[in-house]
């Protein structure tokens, strides 16, 4: 018999052991004990106490995934709220709209995973700034512009913004901005068809939407 085959045993035997000297460790280190898997004989029947204990270990199993899942979504949402700061500041280190627009296509494309941005407002943009603005009927939008909160378009509402998005995405974000004189909206597209899918809350679409608007505001016509 090599060492190998006696190793197991050997290990099994220390455990053994060490548990006889150490009769308060699996209270000391409940978890240990919650995945133990302890043999209560009864014949062809399942006790109550298995049955218990296989429903509190279930429990606690789909209680540490939905933690798990929890924290996962605060991260992200760390992260997220991180880079909106960032954005927040270079948008105040602007001083004209091109400069403003230039900044919030950057951030967006680089850390926000949007592919195409468009400003839409109903009055002609300046020439220079036709990249990114283009005026629309606001007709088209009108529950938008009233309900004044973002939305991601469900599929079938896509090709709507295709127009003003110059391209066939995946997935589109309309987000009114608040201007307090005339109606304008921020479009964001992506080629992943989640990244706007309809599933996803607003909040941050609605705050970006805010910090937009407060740059928007009278600098239009610089």
């Amino acid at each position: 018999m090599n060492k190998s085959t006696m190793k197991p045993a050997a290990d099994a035997a220390q455990v053994a052991a060490y548990l006889l000297l150490n009769p308060n460790f699996l209270e000391q280190h409940p978890q240990v004990f919650e995945a133990l898997n302890v043999p209560h004989p009864t014949g062809g029947a399942v006790s109550l106490v298995e049955r218990q204990v296989a429903a509190l270990r279930e429990r606690n199993h789909a209680l540490t995934a939905r933690l798990d899942a929890v924290i996962d979504a605060a991260h992200r949402h760390d992260d997220q709220y991180g880079k909106l700061f960032e954005l927040a500041v270079a948008l105040a280190a602007c001083h004209a709209m091109a400069a403003v627009l230039h900044a919030l296509e950057t951030h967006l494309k680089r850390d926000f995973g949007t592919d195409v941005v468009r400003v839409l407002t109903p009055v002609a943009p300046p020439e220079a700034l036709k990249q990114v603005i283009t005026d629309f009927d606001p007709a088209l939008f009108a529950a938008d512009l009233e309900h004044g909160k973002a939305r991601c378009l469900p599929p079938g509402d896509l090709p709507t913004v295709h127009t003003y998005l110059g391209e066939e995405l995946g997935s589109a974000a309309v987000l009114p901005l608040p201007t307090g004189r005339t109606g304008a909206l921020l479009l964001l597209g992506a080629r992943d068809v989640e990244r706007f899918s309809p599933e996803l809350g607003t909040l941050f679409l609605d705050r970006l939407a805010r910090l937009m608007g407060a740059h928007w505001h009278g600098r239009l016509a610089e």
